[in-house]
């Protein structure tokens, strides 16, 4: 209650004011006394909320954790305010904004970003990103879940960890096998990374290695159809009847014909089965080199 208000008070009373004229000025009294007690348990309330990490606060003693210490204090992000909960290096954490200043939330921990991070190393900007033949930023990677220095589809890579947001390494280079909406399908001789991908009409489809492409490919075993060499897993080819198989060619053992690695009779007498970039192939002892 004012001073004006309270002298305004006292003098009616002293002065004989009638009953209902006092009743009239102690209610008003009374309003204004609760709701000034009410504004200040709001402050007090205020003062005393109890914050988690990441939260924006106004001092130490609203923070905190059950298994971390936490302060009120800058956690190196602008977007949710200049003061928040957090802690030092070395103490637990569930995100980056949990962590103080230029720390970040690496393995459950506040830890500290290097100064130059390569393909596939945590950050914090792209500043810190340096990659020597492809381009790269700091963005999230879907495989890692957090933020790394990654490059896009069609840029070099040597994991899946260097790939931004859901591409992966696919035969050295980012490619978006694996989308938000779910996954991409894949047919006989694509690049795959899970046989889930993998779909044919007319045959099943695993992912796995095959020799003629010397990567993983959604590929179908020996006995199933097949349109080309790439859509036969490992050391299988197409046959000419459009099955796969590990025969050589009907009727053909001799110099340069297809071969079969595992198989011991697969070439002509004096020639070898030698591995080519296109598979294996007959081939005289010197001509493969030995």
């Amino acid at each position: 209650m004012d001073d004006v208000r309270f002298d305004r008070l006292t003098r009616a009373l002293a002065t004989g004011a009638s009953r209902r004229t006092g009743i009239r000025l102690l209610a008003g009294a009374g309003a204004a006394l609760l709701a000034l007690a009410r504004s200040a348990d709001r402050d007090v309330s205020a003062r005393h909320a109890l914050l988690g990490p990441g939260d924006p606060c106004r001092d130490s003693s609203q923070c905190l954790a059950a298994d971390a210490p936490l302060i009120c204090a800058d956690n190196g992000f602008t977007f949710d305010g200049p003061l928040n909960c957090c802690t030092y290096v070395g103490s637990r954490c569930g995100s980056d904004q949990g962590c103080c200043g230029t720390a970040a939330c690496i393995d459950g921990f506040c830890d500290t970003i290097q100064d130059v991070a390569g393909p596939g190393d945590r950050c914090r900007d792209s500043s810190v990103c340096v990659g020597a033949d492809a381009p790269l930023t700091c963005d999230f990677v879907a495989v890692t879940g957090d933020y790394r220095c990654c490059t896009y589809e069609g840029s070099r890579c040597g994991f899946d960890a260097a790939c931004c947001g859901a591409a992966a390494c696919v035969n050295g280079y980012c490619a978006n096998i694996v989308t938000d909406a779910g996954v991409d399908f894949a047919g006989p001789g694509d690049p795959c990374q899970y046989g889930y991908q993998c779909v044919a009409a007319d045959t099943a489809l695993t992912c796995d290695y095959v020799a003629a492409t010397d990567d993983y490919r959604c590929c179908a075993v020996e006995g199933s159809r097949c349109g080309w060499d790439g859509g036969c897993c490992g050391w299988l080819r197409c046959g000419a009847d459009g099955f796969c198989t590990g025969a050589p060619p009907f009727g053909c053992n001799g110099e340069g014909c297809d071969c079969d690695f595992h198989d011991p009779n697969a070439c002509a007498p004096g020639l070898v089965c030698c591995a080519v970039q296109s598979g294996f192939i007959c081939a005289t002892w010197a001509n493969c080199g030995g």
